[in-house]
């Protein structure tokens, strides 16, 4: 979000102010608008706002000011009333091949204002076939490829090839329904222990930075495979205990819940330490007093060793630690 100094009657001083005043909020309840959304709409964009309600006692600017790139769009002096504005598909095709920001700025006579800035929004090539109600606006390619190029110890690593410079890549796959967040040039993953014979689906997507404070993505890329019914032993295994010394009496798998976690626990258990895997990002408070590790209110460290920060409720914290203290019962 970006400050700017200005007034009702100073508005073009006010637009030159965008990129360099800095965040200064005199009154809480005057805060920069939220872009709610932008959307295609006939070859144009869509931008809607209205007052960050996250903040309590937030009010609507005296008036409204929206930019797209360096065109300023229009100003209303309506006290809020104004929500929504249609950019112009002859204003969208002037950024081919670029990436502009919508920005949308609440202004009070008298006072500082405040704007609020959309990710850059990539827009097709000149060369593009327009198609009416795209805005222009290019789909995510989709990784390609995917295939499994090696299997062992019950998991399967698989690769893809990146069409595109992503921001990240998304990795899943069911059941079930593990997921992890990877860096932009990720093109290879390794799954959690595998069930002989099962059939699995693995997923792969890219991102953009792109619309609203948020990310754009592209379409799942597939692939449907089936485990070997009768795999090699793992490393050390016998014909009685194929996993080695730690194979789990019949009716346990091992956790997995971090690289090689082999703690015999229920199945359902392994599947939830997956999914807390998978969530971990999202739990996360980014700061606090245990660093950028340090979780959201109601979440704990899960704690399966001592380096495991991944953020879970008490009670699967709790139930980690007990899974612990029986994992010696629980192997064959």
């Amino acid at each position: 979000m970006t400050r700017l100094t200005g007034s009702l009657g100073a508005l073009a001083i006010a637009v030159a102010a965008l990129a360099a005043a800095p965040p200064a909020y005199a009154d809480d309840d005057h805060r920069p608008p939220k872009i709610i959304s932008i959307s295609p709409d006939q070859g144009g964009l869509r931008v809607e706002w209205g007052p960050d309600t996250f903040f309590p006692d937030v009010v609507a600017g005296e008036a409204v000011f929206v930019r797209f790139g360096n065109h300023d769009e229009g100003h209303w002096a309506d006290n809020g009333a104004t929500t929504s504005h249609t950019i112009p598909a002859e204003h969208v095709r002037v950024y081919a091949g670029g990436a502009p920001r919508v920005t949308v700025c609440y202004l009070w006579a008298g006072e500082p204002s405040a704007c609020s800035s959309s990710d850059p929004i990539p827009i097709g090539q000149a060369g593009e076939p327009y198609k009416p109600g795209t805005g222009l606006l290019r789909d995510v390619p989709a990784p390609r490829n995917l295939r499994v190029v090696a299997y062992g110890g019950w998991r399967a690593t698989l690769q893809w090839t990146n069409t595109s410079t992503y921001k990240k890549v998304l990795f899943r796959y069911d059941p079930p329904g593990a997921q992890w967040d990877l860096n932009g040039g990720a093109t290879s993953a390794t799954t959690g222990v595998l069930t002989p014979g099962r059939t699995y689906v693995f997923k792969v997507k890219g991102a953009w930075t792109g619309g609203v404070f948020s990310t754009r993505y592209s379409s799942w890329t597939e692939l449907r495979w089936t485990v070997p019914s009768s795999p090699p032993f793992w490393p050390g295994g016998t014909e009685s205990k194929p996993y080695g010394p730690d194979t789990c009496k019949q009716g346990f798998v091992w956790r997995d819940a971090y690289q090689g976690d082999r703690v015999c626990v229920p199945p359902a258990t392994r599947d939830q330490a997956h999914r807390d895997n998978a969530l971990a990002a999202y739990r996360r408070a980014g700061s606090g007093p245990y660093g950028p590790d340090t979780c959201k209110q109601g979440f704990v460290w899960r704690g399966a060793v001592p380096s495991d920060h991944v953020c879970v409720t008490p009670a699967t914290r709790d139930q980690t630690r007990r899974d612990n203290e029986l994992a010696a019962g629980r192997r064959a």
